[in-house]
């Protein structure tokens, strides 16, 4: 077993470098994973750009990973070294009001990979073992790194409440967008209208109306998924009275809402943060033929290469979705 690795560290704003670090001994409860397959997260733009969540440095990003378990804690049995693997990066205390109520997705001491964990960007990272789900032999590895993205946008969906024969919009043609819109779908949705910026983006999600105009007082629920101020007003006129708005993608600085409008037609507003325990479902998800969540990954770039798949992942919206680096 190696006793350094390489791995991508955030040393400060816009400062991502490879650095030899050691390799990560897991704890009793934890897996060491050897990383097969990470994908760049909107989000890891972001914290690199600005630190919204106040990151402190050095750490390893990343958080949308795949591998093979290499070494197990004392306490862990269920996934022994040799196995495939999915990982969730969000890991819950237990203790807190929060997770005593249920809703250890919200954990008042919650730890993220690439946030206060060191992440995926690594050829190994640990994870508690009971945030890590063993995956099936016909999910490719850079496909199950999405393990997350669906969970939480499962939890989005949910949020959004029975959609079945109902009128839903999207905002926002992005990778998280994109797994919403075939997720409405699934749910029963009979009509799925999304709206963005870029065609190719636009185009690759199958099945829903792209409007040349924004909706007007037309949809039961509108999923804001991009974190745009514009988008947010754009939800909230395309619903119809007793609409429900589900707020996916943050926004950080206060925003303008009309409350006499959310007043007259009686609107709902419902965050989706993180996922209530989705891991399973998103698994069976990425499984499905129909749903070819697969295809999101448009590329897939060579560890060695990790600056242009950084590059990609930033710049190239009008031919990238979903860019994962791949380990050897």
């Amino acid at each position: 077993m190696k006793q350094t690795m390489q791995a991508l560290q955030m040393k400060g704003l816009n400062t991502l470098v490879k650095a030899e670090v050691p390799v990560p001994v897991p704890g009793a409860g934890e897996v060491l994973v050897q990383t097969r397959a990470a994908t760049i997260c909107t989000s890891d733009l972001h914290d690199l750009k600005s630190n919204p969540f106040g990151i402190a440095y050095p750490r390893i990003l990343g958080h949308e990973a795949a591998g093979i378990v290499v070494a197990a804690g004392s306490d862990v049995k269920h996934l022994p070294p040799g196995t495939r693997v999915a990982v969730h990066p969000v890991v819950h205390c237990g203790k807190c009001e929060e997770c005593k109520r249920g809703f250890r997705h919200l954990c008042a001491n919650m730890e993220h990979l690439g946030y206060n964990r060191d992440g995926s960007f690594a050829e190994y990272f640990t994870q508690r073992a009971d945030r890590v789900i063993a995956v099936p032999d016909n999910i490719p590895d850079a496909a199950a790194a999405l393990l997350e993205p669906v969970a939480v946008c499962l939890q989005a969906v949910a949020r959004a409440g029975d959609l079945k024969d109902r009128s839903v919009l999207i905002a926002g043609d992005g990778p998280f967008g994109n797994i919403i819109a075939r997720l409405v779908k699934r749910a029963g949705a009979a009509r799925v209208i999304i709206t963005g910026r870029v065609p190719f983006r636009l185009q690759s999600i199958p099945g829903v109306e792209i409007p040349d105009t924004d909706p007007t007082n037309c949809v039961d629920v509108a999923i804001l998924a991009v974190s745009s101020a514009e988008a947010l007003d754009t939800c909230v006129k395309a619903l119809r009275p007793r609409g429900r708005l589900v707020v996916f993608s943050a926004l950080k600085e206060p925003v303008k809402l009309n409350l006499f409008t959310l007043h007259l037609s009686e609107l709902e507003i419902a965050g989706a943060c993180n996922d209530e325990d989705r891991m399973e479902e998103a698994l069976k998800c990425l499984g499905d033929k129909d749903l070819k969540l697969g295809e999101l990954i448009t590329h897939q770039v060579p560890f060695e290469n990790w600056e242009s798949a950084f590059t990609l992942a930033r710049d190239g919206h009008d031919r990238a979705l979903k860019v994962a680096i791949t380990f050897s």
